[in-house]
């Protein structure tokens, strides 16, 4: 899925040109001390300069299918800092938003848009169930809980209820999410397990906005 864009379609070139120059920004990588590790790696991808994730949203299979593969996918919603609320004043209204995605699999719903009541993501963790072994239906990632303005709120994605959490991985003081890049198992014959780890990137908020 990559780069997408809720705004017209200068916003969106504007958007993409951006986040290739945010790949290039100093940031700090946050990696899960807890995951599975089937698939590859898909692309980094950035929310453009300026901009940083207040919400998201996963994609979920639930639970019952045949070959059960629960979480298939991220997404993160970006805005300027500006535009998102702080210190009591609401989000504006209508404000410019972008949407970024790494690989995403095929199975499952998108279970809704986890939005911070003000401010930006700061942390992360993801629960995960084990190798289950031979002949056991394995699902790997199941669900994602994220920080809101270093721990102040913590929204839970709405995934399955398999295995356990990672420790949290937090931003420093001043940074905020900014990126991420999803582990994903491709489909094959036997069991798939789609979305196995991601990571997520931290950026300097402190930057100028996006005008």
């Amino acid at each position: 899925m990559g780069f997408v864009c809720k705004a017209t379609l200068f916003l969106c070139l504007l958007g993409v040109v951006l986040g290739g120059e945010r790949a290039r920004e100093t940031h700090i990588t946050l990696a899960l001390d807890w995951a599975m590790n089937w698939g590859d790696w898909g692309p980094e991808e950035y929310c453009p300069s300026g901009a940083f994730a207040y919400a998201f949203e996963i994609k979920v299979e639930s639970e019952g299918a045949v070959d059960d593969t629960s979480m298939n996918g991220i997404q993160l919603y970006c805005r300027a800092v500006s535009d998102v609320g702080r210190d009591g004043t609401p989000p504006k209204r209508d404000a410019k938003e972008y949407t970024i995605t790494s690989t995403v699999q095929k199975w499952g719903d998108w279970r809704g848009k986890r939005e911070c009541p003000e401010g930006l993501l700061t942390g992360l963790r993801m629960k995960s169930e084990e190798d289950q072994g031979n002949f056991v239906d394995d699902t790997a990632a199941n669900d994602l809980e994220m920080q809101c303005d270093y721990s102040t709120t913590t929204l839970n994605g709405g995934g399955n209820t398999w295995g356990y959490y990672s420790g949290w991985e937090s931003c420093p003081a001043g940074w905020a999410i900014c990126g991420l890049e999803t582990r994903v198992e491709a489909e094959s014959a036997s069991d798939d397990t789609a979305l196995n780890d991601v990571r997520m990137y931290c950026c300097d908020a402190t930057v100028t906005p996006v005008a």
